[in-house]
């Protein structure tokens, strides 16, 4: 397969974050073309959104099984914009991550509506 430099799409990711409470997170900053809905139904959904990962001993040959959760929170900042993190409860994983980057933008629209920018920039740069 040949790829071209014309694929490469460079996107806005923000740092990670250390959190007092020892979580790791990357937020990031969502703009709609429509109103969202009201915060508790924003939290609902959030809450719904949450991704377990698991590694099995067995397949991975490791000690034990091991869990990986990305938890999501999302604030309403204004009607059409929101504010969305990633936190884990371990230093971030490349699940979490592409998760974060590719996954997840694409269920936050299926829940909230057409996404106008991530980190400022055009959908096109997130959705492939």
């Amino acid at each position: 397969m040949k790829y071209h430099a014309s694929q490469i799409k460079v996107r806005n990711i923000p740092d990670l974050e250390q959190l007092e409470d020892g979580k790791c997170c990357r937020t990031y900053v969502y703009c709609f073309t429509n109103p969202l809905p009201e915060q508790n139904v924003i939290d609902q959904i959030a809450n719904s959104l949450e991704k377990r990962f698991t590694f099995s001993k067995e397949v991975y040959e490791i000690p034990e099984d091991v869990e990986i959760c990305a938890f999501i929170c999302i604030e309403r900042l204004q009607d059409n914009e929101a504010r969305v993190r990633v936190l884990t409860n371990q230093p971030e994983e490349v699940c979490v991550y592409i998760f974060g980057t590719h996954t997840l933008p694409r269920k936050i629209e299926e829940r909230f509506g057409i996404v106008q920018s991530i980190q400022g920039e055009q959908r096109e740069t997130w959705m492939d």
